[in-house]
């Protein structure tokens, strides 16, 4: 089985850094965790699942999830 890739950015690189996680649910643990002020993309190798930005930060923080463009055949 392959890990998931959780990639955000950081304001200290330019590069974003990326942690896995085993699947889904472990991803948006992970996600909501680690995530700043920019997005976070979750992918299974070159493939993106999901991308995912918080809103509403001081009262009622929600994510907004974007799915991918291309389909997940």
């Amino acid at each position: 089985m392959s890990r998931l890739q959780v990639n955000f950015a950081t304001a200290v690189s330019p590069e974003p850094q990326v942690l896995e996680a085993p699947d889904m649910t472990t991803a948006l643990i992970v996600a909501e965790i680690n995530m700043g002020q920019w997005p976070v993309e979750i992918r299974d190798g070159e493939r993106l699942l999901a991308r995912l930005e918080k809103r509403g930060r001081s009262h009622a923080p929600f994510w907004c999830v974007s799915p991918p463009r291309e389909p997940l055949s």
